[in-house]
């Protein structure tokens, strides 16, 4: 039974599908020849098995554009980005797909993430400690954050920004200790910690 139509677009080119009252939705040509389906002719009809083949299509085709829209506007881990997919109500087999297309295509990259994400934490004086703790929530595996840490931050660099942080706690405390214990809970090592007090006191 004949339930839609095609109408060709040229720019950008690829379908409409129309079908009854509801609005006609699109699809790229690339992605037809990307699912192995041929380029439809104007007023092609369409039964409701191949309609449905062609709406789960435009899921991938929107999820695709959505992943691209948040990722121009930061870096996500794949973990943050499936969760703000699910949000917005797309299947499971179009967050995957586009998870797949976007890594293939090097927009989605978890070494990216980490290395601005290392970058920004350490800018906040923030410890190798708590870093990878924050990564390991958005889904970093161990194993990558603590290789890309190691690739990008030295001892000096976290030692400034344990000093940075030695500076600005002793204005509220006095204490030693205290002073510490809120370093160690920042993410700062034990070792990085003692230099930092030899060299400020």
């Amino acid at each position: 039974m004949v339930i839609a139509t095609i109408k060709r677009r040229a720019i950008p080119e690829g379908i409409n599908v129309l079908y009854g009252e509801a609005s006609p939705f699109f699809i790229p040509k690339s992605l037809l020849l990307e699912f192995s389906l041929p380029y439809f002719e104007d007023g092609t009809e369409i039964d409701e098995f191949l309609l449905k083949d062609l709406q789960h299509i435009n899921d991938c085709y929107l999820c695709r554009k959505k992943g691209l829209d948040l990722l121009a506007r930061r870096e996500h881990s794949i973990f943050e980005l499936r969760g703000k997919l699910i949000k917005r109500k797309f299947s499971a087999q179009s967050i995957t797909n586009a998870i797949e297309y976007l890594v293939s295509k090097n927009f989605l990259s978890e070494k990216r993430f980490c290395e601005n994400f290392i970058s920004s934490r350490i800018k906040k004086s923030e410890g190798k400690y708590l870093i990878l703790q924050r990564l390991h929530q958005k889904g970093i595996s161990s194993s990558l954050s603590n290789k890309v840490y190691e690739e990008n931050i030295d001892f000096d660099i976290e030692k400034g920004a344990c000093i940075i942080s030695l500076k600005k706690i002793r204005f509220k405390y006095d204490d030693k200790q205290i002073i510490k214990d809120k370093l160690l809970k920042k993410g700062f090592s034990n070792s990085i910690i003692r230099e930092c007090f030899d060299e400020i006191y």
